[in-house]
């Protein structure tokens, strides 16, 4: 909630007070509203209130390879960096890391990143293919 309160946000868009119940629930959603109305915290709120209602997760780091709890795909690396900036806010002091993997931008610094371990990974389709084919993302753990 402190995390909520730090993003600015003091009353649910339309599309937030519809859809954070239902994602709580565990159901399916699908919603359509307009460019800034809040769609992207209707659906992270709910999901990272789940993970962080379930004890950490032991660190698996070691391995190399990240094993995301949450996967978020998105159509453009803008995108991507948008979704992965809003995680950034919710995600702050607790023991999710947020991770952002796209084309166009330096592999090479992406997969250090991604060596370290993250329990959130924003990532478009391409990128996302390379990094499994490279055998640094496993999706095991996405629920």
């Amino acid at each position: 909630m402190s995390n909520i309160q730090l993003a600015g946000y003091d009353m649910p868009t339309p599309i937030q007070k519809y859809s954070i119940p239902i994602v709580l629930q565990g159901r399916d959603l699908m919603g359509c509203a307009q460019t800034g109305s809040g769609k992207t915290a209707a659906f992270l709120l709910p999901t990272l209130c789940h993970v962080l209602r379930q004890p950490p997760p032991p660190s698996i780091a070691a391995e190399k390879k990240s094993y995301p709890f949450i996967l978020i795909m998105a159509p453009t690396r803008e995108l991507a960096c948008q979704i992965f900036e809003e995680s950034r806010k919710f995600a702050y002091r607790s023991f999710v890391r947020p991770m952002v993997v796209y084309g166009g931008a330096d592999i090479d610094t992406q997969l250090h990143e991604i060596n370290q371990g993250c329990e959130l990974l924003v990532a478009t389709p391409g990128r996302l293919m390379d990094m499994m084919e490279r055998n640094k993302v496993g999706l095991s753990r996405v629920k």
